[in-house]
């Protein structure tokens, strides 16, 4: 099974490619994120709470007790991520020897999200999604990548507006769809009987990780409000994603006129 940082960039990239399809009038149906068509993705063992880690462990102060500690609090950021109204994430992950960039803010619903995503086989893309359409900017790279015709490869640095027809693939960008897929793998049999604490960007964390330690992956759970702060990779899929402004205001806003490219 995939681990939790693969999930969201193999979804992330999956989308990404998905619009650019759309914006270059693909008929060709959009891979589903499971499925995707992103950058290929490593598929290690699953990571305890869903998490992924390539860090040795680090100043970690373990509380030694049993795994149902550790399901209790995975729970509970598991629930505070599926009903939260909004959030943002960015790192990056490997996959199969290949760094991947990607930033991440969005809504639950999906009907609004600003996504970026880089890697140097795929390119540069970026997706702004609002209520009143969906817009896509990316590099030659990526155009070149996605087939687009050579007008669209032209863009430079415009956003290209996706036709009406991808309106239907907005729940692809949805923060709760993310927050599924991340927690999809999640086994209690695979915690650590050992929580650990740390502080992270200032907030002091639970950490709960697979038996194997960071090694396997780590999942970092804010202690006053149960939200989700660090994903760690594991040794063979390394990556990290960090996670704020649960449930804000995140200001996405369509791209100004004068910077999008009109076809035809």
């Amino acid at each position: 099974m995939k681990t939790t940082s693969t999930r969201i960039v193999a979804l992330a990239g999956a989308v990404a490619i998905s619009f650019g399809a759309a914006a270059c009038g693909n008929s060709d149906p959009a891979p589903s994120p499971a499925g995707s068509s992103a950058p290929s993705s490593t598929t290690p063992s699953a990571p305890p709470s869903s998490t992924d880690s390539p860090t040795p462990s680090d100043s970690l102060s373990s509380e030694t007790g049993d795994s149902s500690k550790a399901a209790d609090i995975v729970e509970k950021a598991k629930s505070n991520a599926l009903a939260a109204t909004s959030g943002q994430f960015g790192g990056t992950v490997e996959q199969s020897g290949e760094e991947m960039k990607i930033s991440y803010k969005g809504t639950s619903d999906g009907k609004t999200a600003d996504i970026s995503i880089e890697s140097s086989k795929q390119g540069k893309a970026r997706i702004i999604a609002v209520p009143g359409g969906t817009y896509i900017q990316a590099d030659a790279k990526f155009w070149k990548n996605a087939g687009a015709p050579a007008s669209v490869q032209k863009a430079g640095a415009k956003f290209i507006k996706a036709p009406s027809s991808a309106a239907s693939m907005t729940d692809s960008f949805s923060l709760k769809s993310f927050a599924q897929k991340a927690f999809g793998s999640v086994s209690q049999s695979d915690f650590s009987d050992e929580v650990g604490e740390e502080t992270v960007n200032g907030v002091d964390c639970w950490v709960v990780t697979d038996k194997r330690g960071k090694q396997g992956g780590a999942l970092y759970v804010s202690k006053d409000t149960n939200e989700v702060v660090r994903f760690t990779g594991t040794t063979t899929s390394p990556g990290q994603l960090d996670f704020s402004k649960w449930n804000e205001d995140l200001a996405i806003k369509a791209p100004p006129a004068g910077q999008i490219m009109k076809l035809g």
